[in-house]
């Protein structure tokens, strides 16, 4: 019989479901298997948790709309792994007035570290003065500056990133948090603003200063649900808007 070894407890009055949900997560955030890893069969989670298969299904159920997991037919059940097409289907909400979706080209302009103001540590749940390591990227479309980021990364989780190693990436931001800090980012929050651009983002956008602008605030969670991510985008939409199509499963987990 397989033996999972997980801390967490069965909450009273919880469903069975919900606790091998929850004991799934933590082996997934443990690193006992890796994104794009094959988990094991139902049948050997039915025994390893000391459950039914239908409980274990359902928990996988969930996992699998909450994009946890993804199931591949005749392979089985895997840890979802960040790529390209997941990024710019899944996580860039930014698109042509014809719906066409472009991977941009992003520049890292910046990169320090400072303290976490009240709103960002509220926003990645870390104490006022925590560290916080920050990174502005410019991204283009088609050869036009589109797009500013500004990206507040909390330093206990992300220990040894610099600039180089973001600049040099092979992949996207999200791959880089998954495969060499073991942070996979699971789910994302969106609340967007009208804004306009002050003098730096007027310069990064070659637009005047005043230019409207769209402002995404986003948080990114990791696998455990904790906020990993803090994230500001600026965007012009002259030729460009938000885009983001909701599916039966997004609702209700924060993603309507």
């Amino acid at each position: 019989m397989m033996e999972l070894h997980i801390r967490e407890l069965r909450k009273f009055d919880e469903p069975l479901y919900k606790w091998v949900k929850r004991g799934l997560i933590e082996l997934i955030g443990l690193g006992t298997w890796r994104p794009a890893q094959a988990i094991p069969s139902e049948r050997k989670l039915s025994d390893g948790f000391g459950v039914s298969m239908g409980t274990v299904r359902r928990a996988l159920d969930e996992l699998v709309d909450e994009d946890v997991l993804v199931r591949h037919q005749g392979r089985g059940t895997f840890v979802t792994a960040h790529d390209r097409n997941r990024y710019l289907f899944s996580f860039f909400n930014v698109c042509g007035h014809d719906g066409q979706r472009i991977y941009p080209v992003v520049i890292l302009i910046d990169f320090d570290s400072l303290r976490a103001d009240a709103f960002a540590a509220r926003n990645l749940s870390i104490s006022p003065g925590a560290k916080v390591v920050r990174m502005r990227n410019l991204l283009t479309l088609k050869g036009v500056p589109t797009l500013v980021d500004e990206v507040l990364l909390p330093a206990a989780r992300f220990a040894g990133i610099s600039r180089e190693r973001v600049a040099d990436r092979s992949g996207t931001l999200y791959q880089l948090y998954e495969e060499q800090f073991r942070q996979s980012v699971t789910r994302i929050e969106e609340r967007l603003r009208a804004t306009v651009a002050n003098a730096q983002q007027a310069a990064d956008l070659e637009v005047d200063p005043g230019y409207p602008l769209l402002h995404i605030v986003r948080r990114a969670f990791a696998v455990d649900g904790t906020p990993i991510e803090l994230r500001h985008s600026f965007v012009k939409t002259e030729h460009y808007e938000y885009s983001r199509t909701l599916h039966e499963a997004d609702r209700g987990r924060g993603r309507d």
